[in-house]
């Protein structure tokens, strides 16, 4: 497994290239997500992704303070996916 912490599609496909068994990586918008996963697609990898969003609170009157949002990418090369 290979996870790759930041580099976009180029760095993603370099990646592809090398045949890994799974790919791990992540993108802060949909855009990106979406090009990450099209690149691991076109490489021959089976693509699952998760959205995950974390919203800090303040209970002293339950009002949102911070929220932040990601997409996590796990591409699976397509010869072993089940």
């Amino acid at each position: 497994m290979v996870r790759i912490g930041g580099g976009g599609v180029p760095v993603v496909t370099a990646v592809a290239a090398r045949r890994p068994e799974r790919i791990v990586t992540h993108a802060a918008n949909r855009d990106e997500a979406e090009a990450l996963g099209a690149a691991l697609g076109e490489n021959g990898y089976t693509v699952e992704c998760v959205l995950l969003q974390s919203v800090a609170l303040d209970t002293s009157a339950w009002t949102e303070r911070e929220r932040a949002v990601v997409f996590l990418l796990s591409g699976l090369r397509s010869d072993l996916a089940p």
